[in-house]
């Protein structure tokens, strides 16, 4: 039973991380691929890149101290960029575009929800 209930609830947060992903890709994308379930998608790639590919890649520049965090850094957001750009079939300014507006967009969520304290503890 249990794993039922976090099955459902991982489905549910991952819908509601979505939204705002799909608001910033009717905004920037402009066709026919800003469509929710591309938004679904490129959230879970987005969540698997962080977790793991970033930690991966940080692991790898773990000797090279600040250097190795900021070269780990760019490695990560340029995989991600890469990302966006084969779900919607954009450039790289377009999917650059995307992820800074979808990071505007969580910042209005959060402080339309108080939850501001969060999303200076991501940064």
């Amino acid at each position: 039973m249990g794993f039922i209930l976090t099955l459902i609830s991982v489905i549910i947060m991952v819908i509601l991380i979505s939204i705002p992903m799909y608001v910033a890709s009717k905004i920037v994308v402009h066709n026919n691929n800003s469509t929710f379930g591309n938004a679904v998608l490129s959230t879970v790639l987005t969540i698997f890149i962080l977790a793991f590919v970033s930690l991966f890649i940080l692991f790898i520049f773990a000797p090279l101290a600040n250097f190795g965090n900021l070269l780990a850094f760019l490695i990560t957001f340029l995989i991600l960029l890469y990302t966006y750009s084969g779900i919607y079939h954009i450039g790289t300014l377009r999917s650059f575009a995307l992820a800074v507006m979808e990071l505007i967009i969580w910042y209005i969520f959060f402080i339309i929800t108080g939850d501001l304290f969060i999303f200076k503890a991501v940064i």
